[in-house]
């Protein structure tokens, strides 16, 4: 059984149809893109900051270096907090850099 348009409207041909989209396109261009170059460094940053807090958090654990008890839990909660943020930002950097297809620079917040 087919569906029937009830509304009245009817696809426009494929012809119009294309040159509408680039009439839109020409019309609302985007601008090219600026690198955020401070939160790239800003997530590089967080992501060797985090890193290292790990390997504290780690050396703690095992003893390797000695200092307050429990200490590894907050070398592991900053460490979560900052390695996170800043390897996902890292990430999106890198991909936008490479010119993957679906990564764009504005997707990383600028500061």
């Amino acid at each position: 059984m087919a569906v029937r348009n009830r509304s009245g409207y009817t696809r426009l041909p494929a012809a119009e149809d294309e040159d509408w989209r680039s009439q839109e396109q020409l019309r609302f261009g985007a601008p090219p893109e600026e690198v955020p170059w401070g939160s790239v460094a800003l997530a590089l940053f967080l992501a060797a900051f985090g890193a290292a807090a790990f390997v504290l958090a780690w050396l703690h654990w095992t003893q390797a270096i000695f200092g307050k008890e429990q200490a590894e839990i907050g070398f592991t909660i900053v460490g979560i907090m900052t390695f996170l943020p800043g390897a996902y930002h890292s990430c999106i950097a890198y991909h936008c850099w490479r010119g993957t297809p679906g990564y764009r620079w504005s997707d990383i917040p600028s500061y």
